[in-house]
C-alpha cells in the first residue's frame, strides 16, 4: 500500500482519459463572457543528447599472461677445475748430471800419471737417485691435484642437487596463484543490473516526457534545470558503461575486486541522492562523441527544487476566490499558485487524451458543451479550460470547478494515476466523485457548488460526479498515500 510519497505519474502509455468538470449551468442559461487570451505554458526542449561513452577499460596491475614464477637460476654456475692447469702439463725432466772428466787432457809438458781408483756410486746410480727424488714429488702433486679435482666436482654436484631440491621444494610450498575475472565475482551481475537499471529508468523517463520528468522530480523548467537533468543522466550512463567494460578484467585479489564492484553501487546511490535534493552532483567527467564533440559535467551545478505537492495544498486551500480582477482570472491565479497553467485552447489536450467511457448508461461522458474544464494526465501541468462554458463569470469558477481539476492533479501526484484502485466501489469506477470529495476536504473547494454541479450532471446521465460516504473515505485514504482498494 503506497504511503506518503506520490507514485510515478508520468509513465502513462497510450491515450489516457481526461477528467472533465461538468458545468452546473444548462448551456442555454449561460452567461457568456468574452474569451480570455490563450495562456500557453513554456515547454523545455532539452532532451539530453545521446552521447557515446568512450571510457577506458579498467586495468589491473597484474598481468596474467606473465609467468608468475620466473625461471630459477642455480646459485652455483658451472666452473672449471680450479686446480687443473691449462694446456698440457710439461714433463719435468730430471736435471742433467755431467760427471767430471777423470783425467785432464794430455799435456805436452807433463808425463801421464797413473789413474787413481775411486770408490762410491757410479754416474748411472746418481742419475737414478736424482730421477727418483724429482719424480716422487711430481707423482705426489698429481695425486693431490686429482684428489682436489674430485673433491671440487663432488662439491659442485652436491650444490647443484641442493639448489634444484630447494627450487622444487619452494614450488611445492608456495601457494598456487589463481586468476579471477571481474564478471565472475558473485556480486558483479547483481550490481551491474542495479546500476544499469537506474540509468535506463531515468533516461527513459526523460526521453519519453522531459517536462513530466522534471515536474516529477521538481526540477525547474529552465536552461539550468535542463542541464542539471542532462548531467545527472550522463553520470549514470558513465557508471553503467564503465562497470560493463571492467567485466573482463583479470586479477588475483578477490577482495579488491569486490570493493571495486561495490563502489559503483555506492557512487550511483550517492549521485541519485544529490539529484533528488537538487544538490551539486560532485562528479567531474568529460564525454566525447563519435563525431568528436565533447560534453563536460563539472559536478558543481545545483537547482532549487519546486515545492512538494503536500506543501502546496494548504496554500491552495487558503487561497481567496477573488485574487484577480474577475472570477476567470482568479481561477487562473489559483492554478498558477499550484505551479500549473491554464490553457484556454479547449481542444489542445485532445491530441493526448480521450474522453472517459463507461458501459453504465447513467455514467456517460460529458459532451464538449457540458464540459467546463478538464485535466489530462499526459500533460500534468496543464488544465484545459472551455472559455465558452457557462460559469466563468461567477464564483463557481475559482471556488469549485478549478479546484476539482486541481484535485485530479493531487490524486495523480499521490497515486500515479487519476483512477487508482481505491476509487472503485463494487466494480463501479467512482473517480469523479472521489475527486470532488478530495477538492472539498483538502483544497478548499465550495461543497455547495460541487454538489449542485453533481446533481445537475446526474440529471443528464452523468452520475459519476455524485459524492457520498464512500467517496469521502476514498479521498482520505488517497491523502494518506493509500491508493489500493479499500478492504
Amino acid at each position: 500500500m503506497t504511503r506518503q510519497q506520490p507514485q510515478n505519474p508520468y509513465g502513462q502509455t497510450g491515450q489516457p482519459s481526461p477528467s472533465h468538470q461538468p458545468n452546473p449551468y444548462p448551456p442555454n442559461q449561460a452567461n457568456q463572457p468574452s474569451q480570455p487570451s490563450q495562456y500557453g505554458g513554456p515547454s523545455y526542449q532539452g532532451n539530453p543528447p545521446q552521447q557515446s561513452h568512450p571510457y577506458p577499460q579498467y586495468t589491473n596491475s597484474t598481468n596474467p599472461r606473465q609467468n608468475p614464477y620466473p625461471q630459477q637460476q642455480y646459485p652455483y654456475a658451472q666452473q672449471s677445475n680450479p686446480y687443473a692447469q691449462s694446456g698440457a702439463r710439461p714433463n719435468n725432466p730430471p736435471a742433467s748430471h755431467v760427471p767430471a772428466n777423470p783425467r785432464p787432457a794430455p799435456s805436452q809438458y807433463y808425463y801421464t800419471q797413473p789413474v787413481r781408483k775411486k770408490r762410491g756410486l757410479s754416474g748411472g746410480g746418481i742419475a737414478a737417485i736424482v730421477i727418483s727424488v724429482v719424480l716422487i714429488p711430481i707423482l705426489l702433486f698429481i695425486a693431490v691435484t686429482a684428489g682436489f679435482a674430485a673433491m671440487a666436482n663432488k662439491a659442485f654436484n652436491d650444490a647443484a642437487q641442493q639448489a634444484q631440491s630447494q627450487a622444487e621444494q619452494q614450488q611445492q610450498t608456495q601457494p598456487k596463484v589463481t586468476y579471477i575475472t571481474m564478471k565472475d565475482r558473485p556480486s558483479y551481475q547483481e550490481t551491474y543490473q542495479y546500476v544499469n537499471g537506474k540509468y535506463e529508468q531515468y533516461s527513459q523517463e526523460a526521453l519519453t516526457d522531459l517536462q513530466g520528468f522534471m515536474d516529477k522530480y521538481r526540477i525547474p523548467i529552465t536552461d539550468d534545470g535542463g542541464k542539471y537533468v542532462t548531467d545527472f543522466i550522463a553520470v549514470l550512463g558513465k557508471y553503467s558503461n564503465n562497470l560493463k567494460l571492467i567485466g573482463d578484467t583479470i586479477g588475483v585479489d578477490a577482495d579488491e575486486m569486490d570493493d571495486i564492484i561495490a563502489s559503483y553501487k555506492t557512487d550511483t546511490d550517492t549521485v541519485e541522492a544529490h539529484f533528488k535534493k537538487g544538490e551539486p552532483l560532485e562528479v567531474q567527467i568529460t564525454l566525447k562523441g563519435t563525431n568528436g564533440d565533447t560534453y563536460t559535467v563539472d559536478g558543481q551545478n545545483s537547482v532549487e527544487l519546486k515545492p512538494l505537492w503536500a506543501d502546496l495544498e494548504p496554500k491552495i486551500a487558503s487561497a481567496a476566490n477573488n485574487m484577480g480582477s474577475n472570477y476567470a482570472e482568479s481561477a487562473q491565479k489559483i492554478v498558477e499558485l499550484a505551479g500549473l497553467q491554464v490553457n484556454w485552447d479547449f481542444n489542445a489536450g485532445k491530441q493526448y487524451c480521450t474522453k472517459s467511457s463507461s458501459n453504465n448508461p447513467d455514467m456517460q461522458a460529458l459532451e464538449d458543451k457540458e464540459t467546463f474544464a478538464y485535466y489530462c494526465p499526459v500533460t500534468p501541468n496543464v488544465i484545459y479550460a472551455n472559455a465558452n462554458a457557462s460559469g466563468w463569470d461567477t464564483d463557481y469558477a475559482p471556488a469549485a470547478a478549478i479546484r476539482h481539476e486541481l484535485a485530479h492533479h493531487a490524486i495523480h501526484m499521490y497515486c500515479g494515476t487519476i483512477q487508482p484502485p481505491v476509487v472503485v466501489q463494487n466494480g463501479v469506477n467512482r473517480f469523479e466523485g472521489v475527486t470532488s470529495s478530495y477538492a472539498i476536504k483538502y483544497l478548499g473547494a465550495d461543497a455547495k457548488w460541487l454538489k449542485q454541479s453533481a446533481q445537475y450532471a446526474a440529471q443528464n446521465h452523468h452520475e459519476q460526479y455524485l459524492m457520498d460516504d464512500f467517496t469521502d473515505k476514498a479521498a482520505e485514504a488517497i491523502h494518506r498515500g493509500e491508493c489500493e482498494a479499500i478492504q
